[in-house]
């Protein structure tokens, strides 16, 4: 079958998208709905900018900016990172690419044929970067790139290069690049449309109400009257969760783009695994594990779940590998050798 390790990916980017239309036909509605009260009395004036300008204007400018940075994401990507770009369609055009650069999108172009791409990814290297590592980004799998670092090439022999650029093209292959896209996108879309607003209204004005609550409920109770101190008090709880709402689901979406980035992992490597080989691959991520890892501070957060592994520290607790957007590299070798994902 066909990129069989895409399924998953279909369902969360078909998901997304409908999160995504959602908020377009929300922030429409809450627009036109705040734009009527806005030409009405001085309370709906202000009701009808408060709907106009914290809900359905963010709400659409979300849709456009995601919209944008989703299709833009290469392009983005060459102009923010120091990266050599090697287009496979002028890769014999004389004294333009030396012969390493060569090599390298000449596996690049036969790999992606190997596994079914309807078009050879645009290569990148990314230069005075000692930092051995690899990203793929792209909003299709016909328009997409992949990076390798200038460390990458240096540590790594032909082969484990190619395992490495496998791995990659397995990432585009699975629909990965589409779906870490949309499920950063989400985070920052739910934080901006759906708490902003209430944050404003809980934090600036509910405080005070809270306050009083919870003064009414202290005094109700030490004159006894637990049933009217205790609505105060439960007011006062709500005001409390209301106001946790935004971190605990932040925490949650945070959690889920790192266990997608987790899993996908393990799929990328299998796909790796079968257009080069296994030995080529665990070999190739043995090397990477062995040498220390320098993140460059541009753009650390949103390159975490893009390069092929990250900084990790030694496993400690029992949830160690929430805080993680990679399986440890020794779990991956462990799944490559036990053939767990490989189909």
């Amino acid at each position: 079958m066909k990129f069989r390790n895409s399924q998953g990916n279909v369902v969360v980017i078909a998901i997304m998208m409908l999160f995504c239309l959602s908020v377009f036909i929300y922030g429409v509605y809450a627009s036109y709905y705040g734009w009527q009260l806005f030409q009405q009395g001085a309370l709906n004036f202000i009701i009808g900018l408060f709907f106009l300008g914290c809900i359905g204007l963010p709400s659409i400018y979300w849709v456009i900016s995601t919209i944008y940075r989703y299709f833009a994401a290469v392009p983005s990507c060459i102009n923010q990172r120091k990266i050599r770009v090697i287009n496979p369609l002028l890769l014999y055009e004389n004294g333009l690419y030396s012969e390493d650069e060569k090599r390298l999108c000449t596996a690049v172009k036969e790999l992606s044929k190997a596994e079914g791409l309807p078009r050879t990814p645009v290569v990148g290297i990314e230069l005075s970067d000692d930092n051995p590592n690899a990203f793929a980004v792209g909003a299709t799998r016909s328009y997409a790139m992949v990076v390798v670092t200038t460390g990458l090439i240096k540590q790594l022999n032909e082969r484990e290069v190619a395992a490495v650029m496998a791995h990659e093209l397995g990432h585009i292959a699975n629909l990965d690049t589409m779906a870490k896209t949309l499920l950063s996108a989400a985070l920052d879309g739910v934080m901006l449309i759906l708490f902003t607003p209430m944050l404003l209204i809980v934090w600036h004005f509910g405080r005070f109400v809270a306050l009083l609550m919870l003064a009414a409920g202290l005094i109700y109770g030490l004159f006894g009257n637990w049933q009217h101190a205790t609505v105060f008090l439960v007011g006062v709880l709500v005001w409390i969760i209301l106001m946790m709402l935004p971190t605990i689901t932040k925490s949650l979406v945070t959690l889920l783009t790192f266990w997608h980035s987790r899993w996908r992992e393990y799929h990328a490597d299998a796909v790796a695994a079968r257009l080069t080989s296994v030995d080529d691959l665990v070999s190739a991520l043995a090397i990477l594990d062995r040498l220390p890892f320098q993140p460059p501070k541009q753009n650390r957060e949103q390159m975490a779940t893009l390069w092929i592994r990250v900084a990790m520290k030694e496993e400690v607790g029992t949830f160690h590998w929430l805080k993680h957007t990679h399986p440890p590299i020794h779990k991956r070798i462990e799944a490559l050798r036990r053939g767990l994902y490989l189909r």
